[in-house]
């Protein structure tokens, strides 16, 4: 009884936390005025809007899942924006429900904590990522639903993979596959789920070399790949993108990551958009070439500590629900970096922190230490409710977007040349 009431005051927290967005309007000229305001729309619920969501691509791409939700709204309640953010925020709060569920099935099946460890590490797993300020663009924007349907399916999937290694019933399977599928018509993100199910399989101390393992996935491969084939022919109309040579994608998508990782540690400076730091003709600024060197030390550390399960499990999670986003295939983006991107992945390094800290408890017990660590993890985690709740209003309309884009991008034009400056009197010393 506690802990449901415990998380129903975390789910109040969240709820506090984005209040604001409740006020805010559409983003128009933001893709709010073509993936919500569209002919599909339009109309209601009608056989042919929906023969048109489930056969046509718009916008470069396809996701009928998503356009099913806008088309339920507009038939109840018109293009109100109020239930349209009410409806993102359901999403998310059904994405933190299931994020807790997740950890728990998972950390039940793997046994290595008690029963008190594992529903502390997803009260506060579950907690974070609710107020985790990387997720306002997923919850602030309409026109990102789809990331939070498509993590909601995702999430379910896993739950339902996680029940089978428990029981191995044909039911959970077919269910895990047909979730996986729904998930896809949200986001295209989804194809990466193989790729977890094997990841839950080593974490849960399955034989990954028992052949039946490995034929049980071969209809999520398959899948994924017919998925992945429908993505490369919906984004074909999406627009042209920077196409840079092979090295430097290589380049930038480590330089991608360790942005995603540094924002989801310590989120500060987030904003809408984040060009490419350079155009497909021009060569890259000596300080890129740091990255791929931090990347190596990263996959080295993970090496050497190999046999922490945990650690692994929590960083493969995080890169796993990245590969799409990495930029390392060419799609139609025109940003290196999106915050929504990072939903999904946001939940395995929040994972690893919260570890840390149930394992300093274990290790410290009442001590000044833990105390200490204890402090830090509140300031923390109020650093990141506040940031949450005051990055949330700069989404109330177009113009206080394009205000926080404009601000933040002559920051970094300034910061760009001072460094180019640098850069040049360091070639000329």
């Amino acid at each position: 009884m506690k802990r449901r009431i415990a998380f129903c005051l975390l789910l109040l927290v969240c709820v506090l936390v984005y209040f604001k967005v409740l006020q805010a309007d559409f983003l128009y000229y933001w893709d709010d005025q073509v993936i919500v305001m569209n002919q599909y729309t339009v109309g209601g619920w009608s056989w042919n809007n929906l023969w048109h969501i489930c056969t046509d691509f718009h916008a470069g791409q396809y996701a009928p899942v998503m356009e099913m939700n806008f088309l339920t709204l507009y038939t109840f309640f018109g293009y109100n924006p109020f239930w349209f953010h009410l409806a993102n925020l359901c999403w998310h709060l059904g994405g933190v429900c299931l994020t807790g569920l997740f950890i728990v099935e998972l950390l039940k099946t793997h046994g290595c904590f008690s029963n008190k460890e594992i529903h502390l590490i997803t009260f506060l797993t579950a907690f974070i990522f609710s107020i985790h300020p990387f997720n306002v663009e997923s919850v602030a924007w309409v026109s990102a639903v789809k990331i939070l349907i498509y993590s909601f399916f995702y999430l379910l999937a896993a739950i339902c993979y996680l029940r089978y290694i428990k029981t191995m019933k044909e039911k959970d399977y077919l269910l895990t596959l047909f979730l996986f599928a729904v998930s896809f018509l949200a986001k295209e993100q989804a194809v990466t789920l193989p790729l977890l199910l094997i990841l839950i399989d080593w974490f849960c101390h399955r034989n990954l070399k028992e052949k039946a393992l490995w034929v049980e996935k071969l209809p999520f491969f398959i899948l994924s790949l017919f998925f992945g084939i429908i993505t490369i022919l919906s984004q074909a109309g999406g627009g042209d993108a920077p196409v840079f040579p092979f090295g430097q994608r290589i380049v930038l998508a480590c330089y991608t990551l360790f942005e995603y990782l540094t924002k989801s540690l310590f989120p500060i400076g987030l904003n809408y958009l984040y060009p490419f730091p350079i155009l497909p003709e021009e060569s890259l600024p000596v300080r890129f070439w740091i990255y791929p060197l931090l990347v190596i030390c990263i996959i080295s550390w993970l090496w050497v500590n190999r046999k922490n399960k945990l650690l692994l499990f929590g960083a493969c999670f995080f890169v796993i629900h990245l590969l799409v986003a990495l930029n390392i295939i060419s799609t139609s983006r025109q940003a290196i970096v999106a915050d929504r991107y990072s939903y999904m992945s946001n939940i395995g390094i929040i994972f690893l922190v919260v570890v840390m800290l149930v394992r300093l408890k274990s290790k410290w017990g009442n001590t000044y230490k833990w105390k200490g660590a204890l402090v830090a993890f509140l300031m923390y985690s109020f650093y990141l409710g506040g940031y949450t709740y005051i990055y949330s209003t700069r989404w109330e309309n177009t113009e206080t977007v394009k205000l926080h884009i404009n601000e933040l991008l002559r920051e970094r034009e300034t910061e760009e040349k001072n460094q180019a400056q640098s850069e040049s009197v360091e070639s000329n010393y």
